[in-house]
């Protein structure tokens, strides 16, 4: 099998998986909450993670990290989390790019019934924010916080302008959250220069365990917190349950690791690889983003005139796994969300597909994968014409 489906999942590091094995095993025991000594060792194990991530991200403090199940979680979080003090502060209004994932989106009409404002602004052709829109927006509305994603699960297409949307925001009172799940451990990241006041992020995107994700929040933020999983006092009373210290460890192993095998420049030279293949052959097509600045490991690629599900199954048969948009979108009928706002139309999305690569993709894999998309193509326009 040839995996080239990396942004749905990753397949754990295996140091990040050495280093889970003493407390998934059993070898290592203990609830963070107990006072003994196997229960302070699994404390220290989280807060140990707890300062990895942090310095991933460049926060400030260990306490503006809040472990979470994974990015969808966080997500709702971030959203739901400041739903009450935002509503009562009088500034209620919420507002989501269109291009967001369905994390944030499928949460709108559930923040509507609340008694918040939502507001979707548009993205241009490339998939970045409507500045101006999302300004006056602001200018005219009482809105609390504003959440656009760092970089895009389907596109890669980056936010590069993350420092001026948090300006804007912060100039007309609102928070900014961003979605950075796609980006994390595939582009430096610095909540500070970001000026981002939240960020949600998913161990399994960057060689981490599945079911593990955490979100930032800037230190007076989290003072406005509600939480939104209640029992016990957990990641200080904003998350409720046992922690699941095996998964934090791997995280936390995860993200230290996945810094020494410089993903960013291993996939930039996959991806162009997989391109320079693709034209060697005489097969048309279009690359998705190449106009603004992108993550190195997703390629967005567009087929004219063939069926993006056909064009998967024939690839699946031959063993290669891709993808057609998110993962989370698989089996839906209604074409790509993002690059329908990005003004494509509904044939263009039905006919787009995703390449993405990963610390354990090799050249090799990519020159055959490209060499069966090819011909798979070329197979399907000529059975269709």
């Amino acid at each position: 099998m040839i995996y080239l489906d990396n942004a749905a999942t990753t397949p754990i590091l295996t140091e990040a998986w050495r280093e889970m094995q003493p407390w998934s095993s059993g070898s290592l025991i203990g609830n963070p909450s107990s006072l003994h000594s196997a229960g302070r060792a699994a404390r220290k194990a989280v807060q140990d993670a707890r300062l990895s991530v942090a310095n991933l991200i460049g926060a400030r403090s260990v306490n503006e990290v809040l472990f979470t199940s994974g990015g969808t979680e966080s997500d709702n979080l971030a959203l739901r989390g400041l739903a009450p003090y935002l509503k009562k502060s009088g500034r209620n209004g919420i507002v989501v790019s269109a291009i967001e994932h369905h994390a944030i989106l499928n949460q709108c009409s559930l923040l509507s019934d609340l008694g918040m404002g939502i507001y979707i602004i548009p993205v241009d052709s490339d998939g970045l924010v409507d500045i101006d829109g999302l300004k006056r927006t602001l200018e005219k509305s009482s809105v609390g916080l504003v959440s656009v994603m760092l970089a895009n699960n389907e596109t890669g297409v980056v936010q590069i302008n993350m420092d001026a949307i948090a300006e804007i925001c912060h100039k007309n009172g609102a928070l900014l959250h961003t979605d950075a799940v796609q980006a994390v451990g595939h582009m430096d990241i610095d909540v500070k220069e970001l000026g981002v006041d939240m960020l949600s992020l998913s161990g399994h995107k960057f060689g981490g365990p599945d079911g593990i994700g955490a979100l930032y929040v800037q230190g007076r933020v989290m003072e406005q917190m509600s939480p939104i999983i209640l029992g016990g006092g957990q990641e200080r009373g904003n998350r409720a349950g046992t922690e699941n210290v095996a998964a934090i460890v791997g995280l936390g192993a995860a993200t230290k690791i996945v810094q020494s095998y410089e993903l960013p420049k291993y996939s930039l030279g996959l991806r162009q690889l997989f391109i320079e293949c693709l034209r060697g052959y005489d097969v048309d097509f279009i690359v998705n983003s190449d106009n603004v600045h992108h993550l190195s490991n997703i390629l967005s690629l567009t087929f004219l005139n063939v069926g993006a599900e056909a064009l998967l199954h024939l690839m699946d048969a031959d063993g290669v796994c891709m993808s057609a948009a998110s993962a989370c979108s698989a089996g839906s009928l209604s074409p790509s969300h993002v690059l329908t706002a990005m003004g494509r139309s509904p044939e263009y999305a039905r006919s787009t597909i995703r390449v993405s690569f990963g610390a354990y993709t090799t050249k090799m894999e990519v020159e055959e994968a490209a060499t069966m998309l090819a011909k798979n193509v070329l197979r399907l326009r000529s059975m269709y014409g």
